[in-house]
């Protein structure tokens, strides 16, 4: 062997023998790197940005008077959005409060019949009680022919007719004590019935004002003015400023110890690795997103392939961070799950109360109406 290829011979040991020490190394740094670090995270790139998105719908239908907002412009809880054509709604309200205070006024003007009925009363009974004894007196006088018949049969019709006055009178407080039933004006059934007619009208009234029912950002706006709008159509979708969350759609190979309250760093796809969010994992979905969708596989067939499934792991995110970097619904985010924290659950067993969230925004008009109907009342009496 000539002293080329000796040194060629001896060139590739070298290098064979450099290679052979790179794959040791690399293989030695990806062991220490998985054992030290990588298998206490889990990651995903499968996440997205999720809110709870609010609907408007009109309470009453009618045709769109005006708008007052735009797409991607900021609300707060009960500001104006639309107005609906509300002339008729006027009219019908002006009716039921007309229609009330009659209603009061003829109510009002039996109270004050019983009440006289009741002053008639006492006075057929005093009638009937001179009525008696004058009776008794000539009775005991004719024994003695000291008056004569004819004298006594004038008391005794006296007697009777004041006999039949008390019967009438008290006739009519029984006539007026069935239609009134009650002492207190505010508790007559026909006062009730007028006033319920008022509150609904006023009501009603209101909703022609279609009114943001959370502070959030106009993202769907669909009415033009002039449409017609019906009870079940969505006018607005409003997306509320806070309470974010990501919906992080692991391997089920993953999750093995994915537990509730780990901590999470996330990162988004708008900021990059520049801005890092933190949160935790509030919960686990107890079903693989497949089993919800609109039309879930039917595994139980002929032909089978194995698919592996995702599981959807809520992330809580921190407002502070999200006031700071704001992220918008359906953004993509990348998921890092520190799993050293084994304490956790898989499913959260804690008895929560139920937080009391209204998006109701008409409360004020039942108590403005129920003052407008106090007041009519009142003014009738």
């Amino acid at each position: 062997m000539s002293d080329k290829e000796i040194k060629n011979s001896k060139k590739r040991k070298g290098i064979l023998i450099f290679l052979a020490l790179v794959f040791i190394f690399t293989g030695l740094g990806y062991g220490a790197y998985y054992y030290l670090y990588s298998r206490f995270y889990e990651s995903t790139d499968n996440a997205y940005v999720k809110q709870n998105i609010v609907y408007v719908t009109p309470q009453i239908s009618g045709i769109v008077e005006e708008i007052n907002v735009h797409e991607t412009q900021y609300v707060k809880k009960g500001e104006l959005l639309a107005r609906l054509d509300n002339r008729d709604l006027k009219l019908s309200f002006q009716k039921a409060k007309a229609t009330l205070a009659s209603t009061v006024r003829a109510v009002s003007k039996l109270y004050k019949e019983r009440e006289l009925a009741y002053s008639s009363l006492k006075l057929t009974k005093i009638g009937l009680q001179k009525a008696t004894d004058d009776l008794k007196r000539k009775k005991y006088l004719k024994k003695f022919k000291a008056v004569s018949q004819e004298v006594y049969q004038d008391y005794k019709y006296a007697y009777d007719k004041a006999l039949q006055n008390q019967d009438i009178a008290k006739k009519k407080i029984d006539e007026l004590n069935a239609i009134l039933k009650t002492n207190k004006i505010y508790d007559n059934p026909q006062i009730k019935q007028a006033s319920v007619l008022v509150e609904q009208s006023y009501l009603n009234l209101a909703r022609s004002d279609i009114l943001a029912p959370k502070d959030g950002i106009i993202a769907q706006k669909r009415l033009s003015s002039g449409e017609y709008v019906r009870l079940s159509s969505a006018l607005f979708a409003i997306v509320p400023t806070n309470g974010f969350w990501v919906d992080a759609n692991f391997k089920e190979t993953q999750l093995r110890h994915i537990k509730i309250g780990q901590s999470v760093k996330l990162y988004s796809d708008i900021y990059g690795k520049s801005v890092e969010f933190s949160g935790k994992v509030e919960g686990i979905n107890p079903g693989t997103g497949s089993v919800f969708s609109l039309l879930p596989a039917q595994n139980a067939t002929g032909n089978w392939i194995k698919i592996v499934q995702r599981i959807p792991v809520r992330i809580k995110l921190k407002q502070e961070e999200l006031l700071k970097h704001p992220l918008h619904v359906g953004n993509s985010m990348q998921v890092k799950v520190d799993i050293h924290n084994q304490k956790g659950d898989i499913y959260s067993r804690a008895k929560s109360k139920p937080k009391k969230s209204s998006l109701y925004m008409y409360k004020d008009a039942i108590l403005k109406a129920k003052n407008i109907v106090s007041q009519i009342i009142k003014q009738n009496i």
